[in-house]
């Protein structure tokens, strides 16, 4: 059953402190992450919140400064902060992004910043094509400075499971299916369409949820590298959906 966390104490306490100080600027406050998917962990996981305030000058951040370091003081991520023009004028920039926030998000405060959110998707195609070429290279270099140790490579596997599993979520939209919001359901339908062995990224999994796991963290790290690299090539062969956009 998945954890209604909108009563958290320190999301209540969060929200007491924006309606003091940007009472009326505060346009949204809204969840997303793994609370908002219905995989909140108590022990583990991080409470991410989207803050949507009218425009985002100098006097408003300035305002804002006490009720989001009180929130970073209590142990939880930086907030994002955004305005409505931002969120419309960033679609083509951050598709992926909004995509994975429209699909899973909980409004905690105020309207929906996503409800008639247009995403297009050539803007898409490109930017799924850009991250995983990206983060491809990021994992070659951060392989180099740490494949000597084991703890090291696990962390390094650990990190980047949930980065890649973001990029498959914004490349099946790709595809035109619904796409799932938990983790393992996505690397299952993204595996299957491009045609990949799921079995390294569940081994990663494993990992990240402190399991153990049959290879070495090397033996490891080189079937989910093998894997990736075939990502890249196949996500040109997922066909868009009908329309050009994602309303």
């Amino acid at each position: 059953m998945a954890t209604d966390v909108s009563t958290h104490p320190a999301i209540v306490k969060l929200l007491k402190g924006l309606k003091t100080v940007v009472s009326q600027d505060l346009v949204s406050v809204v969840l997303y992450g793994s609370a908002a998917r219905g995989e909140y962990e108590k022990t583990s996981s991080d409470l991410n919140v989207l803050i949507v305030v009218e425009d985002l000058t100098p006097a408003t951040l300035k305002a804002l400064s006490d009720p989001i370091a009180k929130w970073v003081r209590g142990g939880q991520p930086s907030p994002r902060l955004l305005a409505p023009s931002i969120i419309r004028d960033s679609a083509d920039v951050f598709p992926i992004e909004f995509l994975d926030l429209r699909a899973a998000h909980q409004v905690l405060y105020g309207s929906d910043p996503f409800e008639s959110l247009e995403i297009h998707v050539q803007h898409l195609r490109i930017q799924c094509e850009r991250e995983l070429r990206e983060k491809m290279m990021r994992l070659r270099e951060a392989y180099l400075e740490v494949h000597h140790s084991d703890r090291k490579l696990k962390r390094l596997l650990t990190d980047s499971y949930s980065t890649f599993v973001a990029l498959f979520r914004g490349c099946l939209h790709l595809h035109g299916d619904e796409v799932p919001a938990h983790h393992d359901e996505v690397v299952d339908m993204f595996t299957a369409v491009a045609e990949l062995d799921r079995v390294p990224f569940d081994e990663v999994a494993r990992l990240k949820h402190g399991q153990s796991v049959s290879k070495t963290p090397d033996e490891l790290f080189v079937h989910y590298y093998e894997e990736l690299t075939k990502a890249v090539s196949r996500v040109d062969r997922f066909e868009p959906s009908l329309g050009g956009s994602y309303e």
